[in-house]
């Protein structure tokens, strides 16, 4: 008996041990900043658009890396991008909680260069249910500067030499951010919203959720951008992420580069976190996309 109580102790030990050691890492993480460069190469884009550099974000839930996010502003203008992507979350959606930091940094960022704006499932619970959240979508929205571009299930046409690339900012739907169980996107969703994908042009789609990149690249979006799982917190390796904010473990869509039929998603593991503030060998990160013509 005594020596299943030893072994009892011992175990309750290690696990606080580790819990702490978690913890520390995880704070020393949050504060670091890292940028992740990808290169994507495909024959539908447009020559004039050979080595269009984007700069991505997501996730920011008013985290600030130096005093009013100077550290990650500096990043960012050194990158010297073309666009600023942002597919949403930039807030945390709860009651009473700032909106006007993230709505300032953003405002900055259009300094830097023009910035795209779609939603995350925290601005769209705060546009949705004003009762909940009052006043916090209207004080963050009307705070956005006139050049902040914000696609609520719109499209723009980037111009370049007579030539264009497509851009569309996706704001799904409550229903498409369950929790437990991926509830199927219906078969007409993009179509309903943005038509049909024309082949020959080059499509780039905001879309917060990368739950869904299968249906993304089945419309015809050529490269998406996404966010949402924060790389599932804590990465292990050669496993991924442990954990989503949709309760799956393990997911399948946690961090990087993923391809699907010649279609591409860059997934960002995010800059801030809520809730659960852990994050262990998953730093935040700037995520910068140079894109390219693919030669036959």
């Amino acid at each position: 008996m005594r020596l299943f109580l030893n072994i009892l102790e011992i175990i309750s030990i290690l696990i606080v041990i580790c819990f702490m050691l978690v913890c520390v890492i995880s704070w020393i993480e949050n504060r670091r900043l890292t940028v992740t460069r990808y290169q994507i190469r495909d024959a539908c884009l447009p020559a004039a658009f050979n080595g269009f550099h984007i700069v991505h974000l997501s996730d920011m839930h008013n985290v600030s890396f130096g005093t009013n996010n100077e550290q990650l502003l500096k990043r960012i203008a050194a990158l010297k991008p073309d666009v600023i992507l942002i597919t949403g979350d930039m807030i945390i959606a709860k009651p009473g909680m700032d909106v006007t930091f993230a709505a300032d940094t953003m405002n900055e960022l259009s300094g830097i260069a023009p910035v795209y704006f779609s939603l995350g499932n925290h601005e769209l619970r705060t546009m949705l249910y004003p009762q909940e959240y009052p006043g916090m979508w209207e004080t963050f929205s009307e705070r956005l500067v006139p050049e902040i571009h914000l696609l609520l299930d719109e499209a723009v046409t980037l111009v370049r030499e007579n030539s264009c690339i497509h851009l569309y900012g996706l704001n799904l739907t409550q229903e498409l951010y369950k929790r437990f169980v991926l509830t199927p996107m219906p078969d007409d969703y993009l179509t309903s919203l943005f038509g049909v994908c024309d082949p020959d042009a080059y499509h780039i789609l905001m879309a917060h959720n990368p739950d869904y990149f299968k249906d993304y690249a089945a419309w015809g979006a050529n490269l998406t951008f996404s966010g949402h799982v924060h790389g599932g917190m804590i990465r292990i390796p050669f496993l991924g992420g442990l954990l989503s904010p949709m309760v799956h473990f393990f997911p399948k869509y946690d961090k990087g580069i993923f391809e699907d039929s010649n279609k591409y998603m860059i997934l960002s593991g995010g800059l801030g976190n809520h809730t659960f503030r852990f994050r262990v060998n998953n730093l935040p990160e700037i995520v910068s996309v140079s894109i390219y013509q693919e030669t036959v």
